[in-house]
C-alpha cells in the first residue's frame, strides 16, 4: 500500500476468496480503507493470471464463480480477466507458450450466463470503480459478525448500488447498517468515520418516503420504507454462494392514494416483476377476481351452446358472477375517467 504503484496486481483477491478465507480477505479491505480508500482504486482484482491454474480450475463454472466474478467487476479498482476464463478453456497460457496443445470449444453455459449476469454490470462499472462513495459493511447474525458475507454499496453522480455475496457453502443471514470505519482527510488530517446504509443511498428518513430498487439477476423490483431502513438496516438472506446486485435505486415520496404504502405492505418484502404492474394488479384486484370467475365459469358454459332454452338457463344461473363483472367493470371505467379530467 505505500510502493505508490499506479496498478498493484492483488493476487490476494484470487487466492483468498478461492480458499474461502473470507475474514482475510475483508480485513484486507478494511484495513486498506483505514489507510486510504484510494489505495483501492490501484488494485487490479484478478481470477487467473498465466502463472496461475485456470479460473475454471480454482473456482469451479457454478455459483461460486459468479460470485467471485461479480465481485471483481463490482469492487474499486480494476477487473482483469484472464485467457480463457469466459470462454471456461482449462489450458494454461503464458509467454513460454507458442500455440494452445488442447483442442477447445467455448463452454456455452458460462458464455451465455457472462453474458446475461456479468456484461450488463460491466457496463455500469463507473457506479462501482470510485471510492468517494464506497462503504463496507459487516453482516450482523446472531449477535456476531458473519466474516463469509461481502456487503458493500457504491455510486457515482446520483446513481447508488449495493452489493452483497456470501462466499461459502452455509446459508447466511443478518442486517447491515452501519459501515466499517474509513480514513477520510477533512482538510487538517485524517479522521474516522463511518455512515449508514440510509446515508450511503441518500434517502430521507420521513414516514411517506419509500427506497425503490431493482435486483440485477432475478430482475425484480423491491420496495422498503425509507425509514425503515435508516433507523434499522436492511435485512439480507443468502443461499451458499448466492449474490445479489441492487442497483436503479432511488426514492420516491408516497402519493394521496397512498399507493406506495399499499404496495409495500402487500408485498410485504417479496419483489415483483414491475412495480407499476403490481400496483394496477392491487388496484384493479376486484376487476379480475370478477374476470376470472366469469371467464372460468360462464364462457365455456355459453361458447358452444346453441340451445337457446339452455342458453338462457345457463345464463340465469350465472346471473350474479356476469353483474358482478359488469359492477367492475364500470367502477374500473369511472376510476379512469376521472382520472383522465
Amino acid at each position: 500500500r505505500t510502493l505508490g504503484m499506479h496498478r498493484v496486481y492483488n493476487s490476494a483477491f484470487m487466492n483468498m476468496l478461492k480458499k474461502e478465507e473470507n475474514q482475510k480477505y475483508r480485513e484486507t479491505v478494511k484495513n486498506t480503507i483505514t489507510f486510504d480508500p484510494q489505495v483501492l482504486k490501484r488494485y487490479v482484482n484478478f481470477m487467473n493470471n498465466p502463472d496461475e491454474e485456470t479460473a475454471i480450475a480454482q473456482f469451479g463454472d457454478g455459483d461460486k464463480y459468479f460470485g467471485c466474478c461479480t465481485l471483481m467487476i463490482t469492487m474499486p479498482g480494476l477487473p482483469m480477466f484472464g485467457h480463457g476464463q469466459i470462454e471456461g478453456f482449462t489450458e494454461k497460457y503464458g509467454m513460454e507458450y507458442t500455440k494452445a496443445y488442447k483442442d477447445e470449444q467455448p463452454n456455452q453455459y458460462l458464455v451465455d450466463r457472462h453474458w446475461r449476469d456479468i456484461f450488463p454490470l460491466m457496463k455500469k462499472r463507473y457506479v462501482f470503480s470510485g471510492v468517494d462513495n464506497f462503504l463496507f459493511y459487516d453482516l450482523w447474525e446472531d449477535g456476531h459478525v458473519n466474516e463469509n458475507v461481502f456487503a458493500y454499496s457504491n455510486g457515482c453522480g446520483n446513481e447508488r448500488a449495493v452489493v452483497f455475496y456470501n462466499n461459502k457453502y452455509e446459508q447466511a443471514h443478518g442486517w447491515i447498517k452501519t459501515s466499517d470505519p474509513y480514513a477520510y482527510k477533512n482538510g487538517t488530517g485524517i479522521e474516522m468515520k463511518t455512515r449508514t446504509i440510509g446515508e450511503g443511498l441518500n434517502l430521507t428518513n420521513e414516514d411517506d418516503r419509500y427506497c425503490i430498487f431493482f435486483e440485477h439477476r432475478t430482475k425484480l423490483w423491491f420496495i422498503r420504507k425509507s425509514k425503515e431502513i435508516i433507523e434499522q438496516g436492511i435485512f439480507v438472506m443468502l443461499n451458499g454462494f448466492e449474490y445479489q446486485v441492487f442497483m436503479n435505486i432511488y426514492e420516491v415520496k408516497d402519493t394521496p392514494d397512498h399507493r406506495y404504502k399499499i404496495l409495500c405492505e402487500s408485498l410485504n418484502g417479496a419483489g415483483c416483476e414491475d412495480i407499476e404492474t403490481a400496483w394496477q394488479e392491487i388496484l384493479y384486484a376486484d376487476l379480475y377476481s370478477s374476470m376470472d370467475k366469469y371467464i372460468n365459469t360462464v364462457l365455456p358454459k355459453v361458447c358452444l351452446l346453441k340451445d337457446t332454452k339452455k342458453l338462457e338457463a345457463i345464463l340465469q344461473d350465472s346471473k350474479k358472477e356476469i353483474l358482478d363483472f359488469e359492477k367492475q367493470s364500470l367502477k374500473v371505467l369511472k376510476t379512469l375517467e376521472a382520472e383522465n379530467k
